[in-house]
């Protein structure tokens, strides 16, 4: 009886053990997943030394068609893999492609650093890029559902955005194969710009990149590896593709902001606003 006794305690003992070594590893990945989330806010916008105050006076450069692997590049070019001839081997930062041509047109000139100037390129910025962005049948572990079902590959086809950003086997938030910062489940941080749609329901096309870049965050899909906060929406409820409805104009831009009751719409995504705080501030 004792000896049953003792190991019933040590049963009780183990599992309470467990339980708590899991919670503490839960805390520890999202402790670096919001210094990770951090980390990428300085080097976009909040040092004297980031991407957008480099490359703010560069005629043609727009902060809301940015990408996180903007940082983690040690040139002024997106170095591509070639996907069946449709992509050409570079592109600048932001440089519209006209499809299946490989011509780039509106491209924008980024070089180097120029003291004199004090502006130009200083990639990288961050230099710990871990990991490529998926494809969209990318799966993580055995009957882990593909990231094309868990949000990294949102439906833009109707969005008034960069025409290489609709490809069907690239994602607005990456190409696949291209740097990426891995968060601590297995899944890229993204950098959410919202679109045109969610500012207005008129002339979209019309709504300036300083606007969308107001409400940009960056993201990690948490531990369920789905990338619940809201940005793009497949299904438009209004009787045009270019049109939403006000709900799905305010958490495109507010993401479910903590004070406006809709914080839920993250489901366990880690999010952080580069350019204001997370609380409901007037709207423009």
């Amino acid at each position: 009886m004792e000896l049953v006794a003792v190991v019933a305690l040590v049963a009780i003992v183990a599992v309470f053990a467990v339980s708590r070594v899991a919670t503490l590893a839960r805390k520890a990945k999202i402790t670096a997943a919001n210094a990770d989330i951090a980390t990428i806010k300085r080097a976009i916008s909040s040092s004297e030394m980031c991407l957008v105050n480099d490359l703010s006076g560069i005629p043609g450069f727009y902060p809301s068609e940015l990408r996180i692997a903007n940082l983690l590049i040690a040139t002024n070019l997106y170095v591509l893999a070639q996907y069946d001839g449709k992509y050409p081997t570079a592109r600048s930062i932001h440089s519209p492609i006209v499809a299946n041509s490989g011509i780039a047109t509106n491209m924008a000139e980024f070089t180097t650093w120029d003291e004199m100037r004090q502006r130009g390129w200083r990639g990288p910025y961050i230099e710990c890029a871990r990991g490529v962005f998926p494809s969209k049948d990318y799966t993580r572990f055995a009957d882990d559902a593909p990231s094309s079902s868990r949000g990294f590959f949102p439906d833009v086809s109707s969005l008034y955005i960069a025409d290489d950003l609709k490809d069907n086997d690239a994602s607005v938030y990456g190409f696949p194969g291209e740097a990426a910062i891995i968060d601590p489940w297995g899944n890229p941080y993204v950098l959410q710009v919202p679109p045109p749609q969610a500012f207005t329901n008129g002339v979209v096309h019309q709504v300036s990149p300083a606007l969308r870049w107001k409400y940009a965050r960056i993201v990690s899909a948490g531990e369920d590896g789905r990338l619940d906060t809201p940005c793009y929406f497949p299904n438009n409820t209004n009787s045009t593709a270019s049109t939403w409805n006000t709900t799905a104009r305010l958490l495109s831009r507010q993401a479910g902001l903590a004070s406006d009751g809709n914080l839920a719409a993250r489901g366990d995504d880690i999010v952080l606003f580069i350019n204001r705080a997370d609380i409901d501030e007037a709207e423009e």
